[in-house]
């Protein structure tokens, strides 16, 4: 043990000094108990909710050791049984190294699990640098310790000080970590640098040797001893040209859990905050006075510092990731264009950001359990759109719980306005129920040159008929929880390739991040789209949106065509002697309702019809054959 290990209070066996700890865990077979402890703690302990046990840092109160499972405990109203020795080791680790320890011995739910907890809610209060949150696995052959690493900021000192001791280490070989509801990925989102840390059985008592247990407890007090004092979470900017629409921020590769981006942060002042994309200063294109970002550097875009008024220092503020390998879609089980399957162990469904070489889509993920942990199944089309080969090597894919500034906006305006926008939405959405507008999903890349100043998306011919309009009438273009309404023509030079020539490159200052599109992609699932519709929508620069036809402008031009014969027919009707107006007024809306009728895209009928006269023929053709097939009889 280190000198402050000496100098703690701590006398004894560390053995006997855990099992007398764990007699606080284990009373009532593990279901817990309440002072008077059995057993007698270190000064500095507290309850700061019902079940929740605390232990006050000293030396080290900005590493926090949590331990969720000390007791038996609920999840979804199901028993489970507690990880023992994980309470008296947390206890015991705050003795030895002076960290804060947070231990659950009967709080209600599961704080591993559940979205809201008593621990993750005191740890969010403390708001510490490094968080270990400890479990129990099984005894392994090839481990003593699983370390899962989440998706975001992991304590690189601790990790290597265990990869360094004498313990056989694995990583993400049990569990991952990465289900946004667990210890570790919560903390994470707070930025917190947290790793989870599994521990085999026969290193935990009441069942390992004692040789065993004190090796596992040295070598855990030299990783809080290793971890780092507070991180800086400020950041100093570094000016970086890189022609951008949207704020963009260049970081140090460490801090985007090994993907390149873009992935949306918050970038902070003291007094204000803004949504930036992030990339990693190893992705391709970045400029060179961005490669070099010290860990407390980032780069900022022009679009940045006015952003945040010109500051120089800036907090960041990184959404979990979770890198996941692709997999083809089962056909008995097809996700739809904009859905994405998860095992339920890895990710919470819901609405996340799929990011793959600098391509983003906003997708919808759904618990299957047929997925292998670690993997995602695709489907064809969404596997097109991004280039993901699921047999190729650099097929991993991230999924990104994004904050929902990135696709919310403020409205804004007059009120007025902000009610007229309101009423065409709801209206939009009653038209869209009577003549129906599908979806049709493509892949962005730049406009020609002399559009980008004109909300103009330009589609390959082909994709008219599909969705309904002709050349030159609006279509409305989706992305995440955004809408703008844009004038679709008609590509006159569909792209076989993502790249510009170079002088239009130089032209419209093409930014360097832009993912050119892979050789051979279709031209007819790629729209090019002006900077200031990508603008309205907050898109990077390259991405997936869905493109369907605005039916007010359609609804508004065919009523305007009515109007002559309408009108012929009234005025015709007037001048009758004697006019019959409700046969008028019927007449009226017979023709109104044909000439809107055409309006409308029909549903295609699903499955396939059977001819049984046909099948019935086969039948008894089949009756009257004989060995071999052969027909037989007269």
């Amino acid at each position: 043990m280190s000198d402050e290990q000496q100098t703690s209070g701590v006398t004894g066996d560390l053995v006997a000094r855990w099992l007398d700890l764990e007699r606080i865990f284990s009373q009532d077979r593990y279901d817990g108990g309440g002072p008077p402890w059995p057993s007698p703690i270190t000064a500095g302990v507290a309850e700061p909710t019902p079940g929740l046990l605390e232990v006050a840092g000293t030396l080290r109160p900005h590493v926090v050791v949590t331990a969720p499972h000390a007791t038996n405990h609920e999840r979804e109203g199901t028993a489970k049984l507690a990880d023992r020795g994980t309470g008296g080791l947390a206890v015991l680790l705050a003795e030895l190294t002076g960290c804060t320890a947070l231990v659950a011995r009967g709080t209600p739910g599961d704080a591993n699990y559940d979205e809201g907890h008593p621990l993750k809610e005191r740890l969010a209060e403390l708001r510490p640098a490094v968080v270990i949150d400890l479990h129990g696995m099984r005894s392994r052959p090839e481990s003593d310790v699983d370390l899962g690493t989440g998706s975001g900021l992991v304590p690189a000192s601790v990790v290597v000080a265990l990869d360094e001791s004498d313990l056989r280490v694995t990583t993400n070989a049990v569990f991952s970590a990465m289900r946004p509801t667990t210890v570790t990925a919560f903390a994470q989102t707070l930025g917190v640098a947290a790793v989870q840390v599994e521990v085999g059985a026969h290193l935990r008592v009441p069942s390992g040797a004692p040789e065993e247990l004190t090796r596992l407890v040295a070598a855990l007090a030299v990783a809080i001893e290793c971890a780092a004092a507070p991180a800086p979470t400020r950041y100093t900017a570094v000016p970086v040209k890189i022609p951008s629409g949207l704020p963009t921020v260049v970081v140090h590769p460490h801090m985007l859990s090994g993907i390149h981006g873009p992935v949306p942060v918050t970038v902070a002042t003291d007094d204000h905050s803004t949504v930036a994309w992030a990339w990693s200063a190893a992705a391709e294109g970045v400029p060179e006075v961005a490669r070099g970002l010290l860990p407390e550097e980032m780069g900022a875009s022009r679009g940045l510092t006015d952003a945040v008024n010109g500051a120089t220092e800036l907090s960041l503020r990184v959404p979990p990731i979770a890198p996941l390998r692709t997999s083809a879609a089962l056909a008995r089980d097809m996700p739809a264009a904009d859905e994405v399957q998860v095992n339920p162990a890895d990710l919470v469904p819901g609405t996340y950001l799929l990011v793959r070489n600098g391509v983003t889509a906003w997708v919808r993920a759904v618990a299957r359990g047929h997925v292998r942990r670690g993997t995602v199944r695709l489907a064809y089309q969404l596997r097109l759109l991004i280039a993901a080969d699921g047999a190729a090597d650099d097929s991993s894919v991230a999924l990104v719980a994004a904050l929902p500034e990135v696709i919310r906006t403020r409205a804004q305006g007059p009120w007025f306005r902000r009610f007229g926008a309101a009423v065409d939405t709801v209206l939009e959405h009653l038209w869209r129920a009577l003549f129906r507008a599908p979806e049709f999903s493509a892949r962005v890349v730049q406009a020609h040159a002399g559009d980008d100043g004109a909300p103009v998306v330009t589609l390959h011919p082909a994709v008219f008929d599909r969705i309904g309009v002709e050349s030159g009438q609006q279509v409305l273009v989706r992305w995440g929880g955004r809408e703008v309404a844009a004038l679709a023509v008609a590509d006159h030079d569909p792209p076989e390739t993502g790249v510009p020539p170079e002088p239009i490159k130089r032209v419209q200052r093409v930014n360097r991040l832009w993912p050119h599109l892979p050789e051979g992609m279709s031209p007819h699932v790629v729209v090019r789209m002006s900077s200031r519709l990508r603008g309205d929508l907050g898109a990077p620069v390259a991405t997936v949106v869905t493109v369907r036809r605005r039916l007010r402008p359609v609804l508004v031009g065919n009523l305007n065509a009515l109007v002559v014969p309408l009108a012929s027919l009234v005025l015709a009707g007037a001048a009758l002697p004697d006019p019959h107006w409700v046969m008028l007024g019927l007449g009226t809306a017979v023709m109104s309702v044909f000439a809107l009728a055409r309006l409308r895209i029909p549903q295609p009928r699903s499955g396939a019809r059977v001819d049984k006269g046909w099948v019935e023929e086969m039948a008894d053709a089949g009756r009257g054959a004989g060995p071999g097939g052969e027909k037989v009889g007269r």
